[in-house]
């Protein structure tokens, strides 16, 4: 297999260092599958945020697989579900909390990002990664719209 380094091999090498970043804190949200958590001392319920781990895992994979194959054939197809995994998984799951709480508290939530920044809290150190994985990934998407949706080279005439 020969490997063009054009902007959709570009794009999907920054997909896939998106993708492979967002992996350890959902495998280490997996490993705790036979964790219960308790509600009060008689109480306990099933950790379902592990259950949840092992959906976005599987996610994860299923769009690194169409990464690595119908993408790099410039199939549009795989660019939709790239799209689709950006816009309908990653930022419901990840960001919209944050663009509400943005959204309520207005202008002064920066101030307290920048502060929590500055602190190293860890909170507003994952946010910080969550806005920088997003912003990659949406300019991953926009490089190579035009190997995607260009005019394709038809036959030539003569």
């Amino acid at each position: 297999m020969r490997l063009r380094r054009d902007t959709v091999f570009i794009s999907s090498m920054l997909l896939t260092i998106c993708l492979l970043s967002m992996a350890p804190p959902i495998l280490k949200a997996a490993a705790r599958w036979q964790e219960s958590v308790m509600v009060t001392e008689r109480l306990w319920r099933y950790n379902f945020e592990s259950l949840l781990a092992f959906a976005s895992l599987a996610l994860l994979i299923i769009v690194l697989i169409v990464i690595w194959t119908g993408y790099q054939k410039r199939m549009r197809s795989a660019w939709f579900v790239v799209l689709v995994f950006v816009t309908v998984y990653f930022l419901p799951v990840y960001m919209l909390n944050i663009f509400r709480i943005m959204k309520n508290v207005g202008w002064h939530w920066w101030s307290e990002f920048f502060q929590g920044i500055g602190q190293q809290q860890p909170q507003t150190i994952d946010l910080l990664r969550y806005f920088a994985i997003l912003i990659v990934m949406i300019i991953a998407l926009l490089i190579p719209v035009r190997a995607f949706f260009g005019k394709t080279e038809g036959p030539a005439s003569g």
